[in-house]
């Protein structure tokens, strides 16, 4: 006779954590990251959350899983929905999942130096600020870690080069995979914590990511070669379930938003310089570097650049975002506006 009780208990309770919740409750948020303990990255944000603590008298607390110990990405996230876990540190191919248009700025090829990634930030950074917060998250910044490039264990100096090779894109990608198709390779798809193994055990021979990351990640033990043509910008987040994130008063949401911001300001002013750093540690430490002609990397990207507006007609993010960037950056490239430029803002 109990059993409809139980029922009943059992509905009220899982309705009652969708509930909005009274922001006036201390709150540990748990944040987990693929970086390693130890690092930079862990140090600065661990000085970040004792401000934090300090400020908020105790209110506010991080505590950061480091290394990859709750997961992967994917392993991450669902830790997040039954709130196992309130956040993560994500790469931008991983933020597609929390909103498409979050890997915008990580397409292949979309810019040519850094700053044209300055100009485009500053103007559409707000809009995926945004898009993110309508999506139900909140994050602190995006901190640019530098262009990806390609690394192997044979050179990669043309698109005929690639032929036969066993060349990793992160699981789930669709961007990476609509330039796999139109690029006519077969790549091999592994979560990011699962690249080193595949890298050892011969599962793949062949990476794209920036200097810093293959330095940190030690991708670079197994590589010979790495090909001077920076293929797509690289950026990272925290990402917080908004849900949890309300419920600290709007006092300390204000503070955590200053220190993290702040944090994540850093991480991107010194991003760029860290990549170059990492990529010419790279090539005195053993790593050939290969060049690419001008009439080869002027093939890749009109390959690449079809591949792209391919993937926003499939709605794998919105075209139109990716039209209003790329008129903006034939503004500042001194190019020619296209017809899709008419009337974008």
């Amino acid at each position: 006779m109990f059993r409809p009780f139980f029922k009943a208990l059992a509905v009220i309770t899982a309705c009652a954590a969708l509930l909005p919740l009274t922001a006036t409750a201390d709150m540990t948020f748990k944040i987990a990251t693929v970086v390693p303990e130890g690092s930079d990255w862990m140090t600065a944000m661990r000085a970040g959350a004792e401000d934090i603590e300090q400020r908020t008298d105790g209110r506010v607390s991080f505590k950061f899983y480091g290394g990859g110990v709750q997961g992967n990405d994917a392993q991450v996230r669902r830790k997040m929905r039954v709130g196992q876990l309130h956040g993560g540190a994500f790469t931008s191919g991983a933020m597609r999942d929390f909103h498409p248009d979050m890997e915008i700025y990580g397409l292949p090829l979309l810019f040519r130096g850094y700053d044209e990634v300055h100009q485009v930030r500053e103007k559409f950074d707000p809009i995926l600020y945004q898009r993110l917060e309508d999506a139900g998250y909140v994050t602190f910044g995006f901190a640019g870690g530098g262009f990806a490039y390609m690394a192997s264990n044979s050179p990669i100096a043309s698109r005929d080069d690639m032929d036969g090779l066993k060349i990793w894109i992160p699981e789930g990608d669709r961007v990476a995979r609509a330039a796999a198709d139109v690029l006519g390779i077969a790549p091999v798809t592994l979560p990011l914590t699962d690249v080193l193994t595949g890298l050892q055990t011969d599962l793949v021979d062949t990476v794209m990511g920036p200097p810093v990351g293959m330095i940190v990640m030690q991708w670079h033990t197994a590589m010979r070669y790495i090909t001077d043509f920076p293929v797509a910008f690289v950026y990272a987040g925290i990402i917080l379930e908004k849900r949890y994130f309300d419920r600290i008063s709007a006092e300390d949401q204000a503070v955590v938003h200053e220190v993290m911001s702040g944090v994540y300001a850093g991480f991107d002013a010194s991003g760029e310089k860290d990549n170059e750093d990492a990529f010419k540690a790279l090539t005195n430490g053993g790593l050939t570097r290969v060049e690419v002609t001008e009439a080869e990397k002027d093939k890749w990207r009109d390959l690449i650049e079809t591949s792209n507006h391919e993937a926003g007609q499939k709605d794998v993010f919105d075209l139109s975002l990716l039209q209003a960037i790329e008129c903006h950056l034939a503004g500042i490239r001194g190019e020619p506006a296209g017809d899709d430029c008419d009337g974008v803002e």
